[in-house]
């Protein structure tokens, strides 16, 4: 083959083998960078060489036109095997070397292959799925052995260029399964190269070099590979699989890539890596589809490239490659909401079909794709086939798509969510999608997903929901000021009945949302019986207002309902303004006792007084092990202990202690001594002798320790003291109480004064407890504590390198340990479960110490 002018791919050009293409760029660009892994790096000229010979030992194993798999990883060595098998005339299966061997061997009895393409480190599981095995590595071997007929017996391809069929099967794609058993899509080699040109548009060619971070196995990857191969352009590998996202940042730089194509869930983990101020590589194009990207996720992405990138949001599937993009140019407004996939790419038109059955070129409706250069269907799958694909008087093809979008009168088509996502809510028909772009809106939410939640045939008097899974941005995510910001903006019934917190959303192995692996909601029916009395009536109004929903019933549970400490301060804040209830009944601790409707509403109703303590809350009192008591910080409140004490389970109490006078009567201490001193009374009330077990939060930690000296001096022994995001006893360490002018903070110490004292309205009464509190933490000076510590503290908070300086106040054995979530987060959803689980083993460690059992010494923990 002679050397001649490189000639761009054109939609006119595509009537040909994807090999002979290849073949053309080799000899137009031998010495232009093909593919480069790391590890092996090839030029056009050796990329043809291998796949030349490796095409002719694959030829002679395999029977002529069955399809054939390649079972490699990432690398140049799979770009040499895809075009070898390409060059047999033989389609292509690409196997994801990442996948169990029973899962690949779906795909190799569905296609029908009795050959795998492998290399030694995987020859023993392509000998699982098939009896014929040709090894790469082998092959190469021969190849260096055969050296002497040159670059001729290079270009050695066992079929004619003439002899390949441009509309022949060329490529095997399994679908994810998301809606069944994985099926095969077939392309031919004129649909690749269309969507080669649809891609490069503006992206690839000579000189571009295109960090390929996408999977062969998928559409997506092998799509990529061989249009950059069609285009002339450079590739650089790299498996985000097998390496951290952490060091793409320094790789794009090192390769000096140009482009990159890349899922949105690697963008955002790359973006999360950077350095502040550093930039994600010197990339003039960033091509993304998969998943919806919303504004303030595009604006970080942005932000990230630097001015001179452009993003194309794209869209596409395995049954049509690429249909629809988004360009955002440079210097160009980003849009608002979620961004639209754009506009059909050349060769391509889309409709919808409405509520009428029929096909318009706007509206909103399922997608159908209409193009000369669709795959030919399903392989093996006639009747699967002709289910959503449908021959066109002129040539074409429509395919049904499973997506619900929208196609304003400009062309530009927005997703709106999946077919089989859609629900009725109150007679309704919600597209969850349509929630997840006004979630994604708020600062407060890194990630969420909403999704419909049907009752099935066992759920009696169940009815359909919203849930949504969100991911915070921050830890001080409220549920209510989420379902009030949903409301601002979408009717009452698009409002999610259920908000669960979660760290991250579960992705499959292509980086796509994992819907089937979304943890169960609780089984929460609201409203299921209405309220029988006015005292319930009233209670059920102000807790619905609170939790921003509609309406709640007489057995719902605050907490369930998505309530936590705040919400509950802001119920009973708003209740003490219009009921008439002594302000000593009106407690945190009285939510905690009473969470149902029905219960608060006969606890206010009795009005109870005598014998309560409402700096004392205790969960879990049946529980047969040994209690851990827990104080709360300046301000806090002991129901803010409340999801710890579930996290760590029914059979762990946990007795929660707050400041005398926030919640009821009685004086405040003004020592952290003199606060230690009233819990230990109130301690000895539920267990009159040791071993404690001790912990606190914030201030609540300063005086936890101080109990524990105090009751080291009582005789008693302390097998632990749990610290939680707490300054250690250093007046230089702790921000002081009053700043600002000499005015404000005359004011200020005047408030503070009258702490306890007078009641405020609203939540006001707490803020002067926590100003007190930084009053009393940098006044507080003690002894190292010898005994035995766990330090742990909040690694999202601005404060944490402070919180973290105990070595100078504890002298025992101690650890310390870093937690998600800020100073408040740690204690809540969904961080107070990675701190459970410390806390947790710590407790289960002190057991093992103990030798007596966990419950030796002590008694049911009750009602304090």
């Amino acid at each position: 083959m002679s050397d001649g002018e490189f000639v761009a791919l054109t939609a006119q050009g595509v009537s040909q083998h994807v090999v002979s293409r290849v073949r053309h760029v080799a000899a137009a660009l031998p010495d232009a960078l093909a593919v480069d892994d790391g590890a092996v790096r090839l030029d056009y000229a050796e990329l043809e060489r291998r796949a030349a010979a490796l095409s002719s030992r694959i030829a002679a194993a395999a029977p002529s036109g069955e399809p054939v798999a390649v079972l490699l990883g990432h690398g140049a060595p799979a770009a040499v095997a895809v075009l070898a098998v390409l060059g047999t005339g033989a389609p292509v299966v690409v196997l994801d070397p990442t996948t169990p061997v029973a899962r690949l061997r779906h795909y190799v009895e569905q296609s029908g292959t009795t050959t795998v393409v492998t290399d030694g480190s995987r020859a023993a599981d392509a000998a699982e799925l098939a009896p014929r095995v040709v090894r790469t590595d082998r092959a190469l071997v021969a190849l260096a052995d055969d050296d002497a007929g040159g670059a001729a017996a290079g270009c050695a391809w066992p079929v004619p260029e003439d002899q390949l069929d441009s509309r022949a099967p060329a490529v095997i794609v399994y679908t994810s399964g998301s809606t069944g058993r994985p099926k095969g899509v077939v392309a031919h080699s004129e649909s690749v190269l269309h969507d080669a040109t649809t891609n490069g548009r503006g992206c690839y060619g000579p000189g571009a070099v295109i960090a390929n971070l996408l999977p062969m196995a998928f559409s997506a990857g092998i799509g990529l590979l061989l249009a950059g191969l069609a285009t002339g352009s450079a590739q650089v590998l790299f498996d985000p699989r097998t390496r951290p996202v952490s060091e793409l940042p320094a790789w794009l730089l090192e390769t000096g890539a140009t482009v990159l194509a890349a899922s949105p869930a690697i963008l955002r983990g790359a973006v999360a890596a950077l350095a502040p101020g550093e930039q994600l590589g010197r990339l003039t194009a960033v091509t993304t589809a998969g998943e919806t990207i919303h504004a303030a996720e595009m604006d970080r992405l942005r932000t990230a490239l630097g001015p001179g990138c452009t993003v194309h949001n794209r869209y596409g599937s395995s049954e049509t490659w690429l249909i629809a993009e988004h360009v955002i140019a440079p210097g160009e407004a980003g849009p608002t909401g979620a961004v639209p996939v754009g506009r059909p790419v050349d060769g391509v038109s889309l409709q919808v079909v409405g509520e009428d059955g029929q096909r318009h070129a706007t509206g909103t409706g399922r997608l159908v794709v209409t193009s000369r250069w669709l795959t030919d269907g399903y392989w093996r799958a006639p009747e699967a086939t002709a289910a959503v694909f449908t021959a066109g008087p002129d040539g074409s093809t429509s395919y049904l798509t499973s997506d619900t979008a929208s196609i304003g009168a400009d062309g530009v088509v927005r997703l709106l969510g999946r077919v089989d996502h859609s629900v009725k809510i109150r007679g309704h028909l919600v597209e969850p999608g349509e929630v997840d772009a006004v979630l994604h809106a708020l600062p407060e939410v890194r990630e969420a997903v909403v999704v419909g939640v049907v009752p099935t045939d066992d759920d009696e008097g169940g009815r359909a929901r919203l849930v949504a899974y969100v991911v915070p941005e921050g830890p001080a995510v409220q549920v209510p000021q989420l379902r009030r910001a949903v409301r601002s903006a979408l009717p009452a019934f698009m409002v999610p009945e259920q908000v669960v917190l979660l760290e991250a959303l579960p992705r499959t192995e292509r980086g796509k949302l994992d819907r089937s692996a979304l943890p169960t909601p609780p089984a929460v029916v609201v409203g299921g019986v209405a309220p029988r009395t006015d005292w319930e009536r009233v209670v059920a109004a102000f807790v619905a207002r609170a939790l921003d929903l509609d309406g709640v019933g007489a057995h719902d549970d605050f907490f369930e309902l998505g309530g936590d400490s705040l919400a509950a301060e802001a119920l009973l804040a708003s209740m003490a303004s219009s009921l008439d209830v002594p302000s000593d009944v009106l407690t945190t601790g009285l939510i905690a006792e009473n969470p149902t409707v029905a219960e608060l509403a006969e606890a206010l109703r009795r009005r109870r007084r005598a014998g309560r303590d409402a700096a004392v809350v205790t969960f879990n009192g049946s529980g047969s092990r040994r209690p851990l008591f827990v104080v709360a910080g300046a301000g806090g409140v002991a129901l803010a202990f409340r999801r710890l004490a579930e996290r760590l389970g029914q059979d762990q109490p946990v007795v929660a202690l707050q400041a005398r006078g926030l919640e009821g009567g009685g004086r405040p201490e003004w020592s952290v001594r003199s606060r230690a001193r009233h819990h230990l009374a109130q301690l000895r009330q539920v267990q009159p002798h040791g071993p404690y077990r001790l912990a606190g939060h914030s201030l609540g930690a300063l005086v936890a320790l101080d109990l524990a000296q105090q009751l080291r001096e009582a005789g008693e022994q302390v097998e632990s003291l749990v610290v939680i995001d707490s300054f250690p006893p250093d007046p230089d360490l702790a921000p002081p109480a009053l700043d600002g002018p000499l005015l404000r903070r005359a004011k200020v110490l005047a408030s503070i004064l009258l702490t306890g004292v007078v009641q405020s309205h609203g939540l006001g009464h707490y803020d002067r407890f926590h100003l007190q509190g930084k009053l009393l933490q940098r006044r507080y000076r003690t002894q190292p504590w010898d005994g035995r510590a766990l330090v742990l503290v909040a690694a999202d908070d601005p404060d944490a390198e402070a919180r973290s300086r105990w070595a100078d106040h504890l002298s025992g054995p101690w650890s310390m340990h870093r937690t998600g979530g800020d100073h408040t987060g740690v204690l809540q959803e969904p961080h107070v479960g990675p701190l459970a689980d410390l806390v947790r083993a710590e407790l289960a460690a002190l057991d093992a110490l103990d030798g007596r059992g966990a419950g030796a010494g002590h008694r049911s923990v009750g009602a304090a």
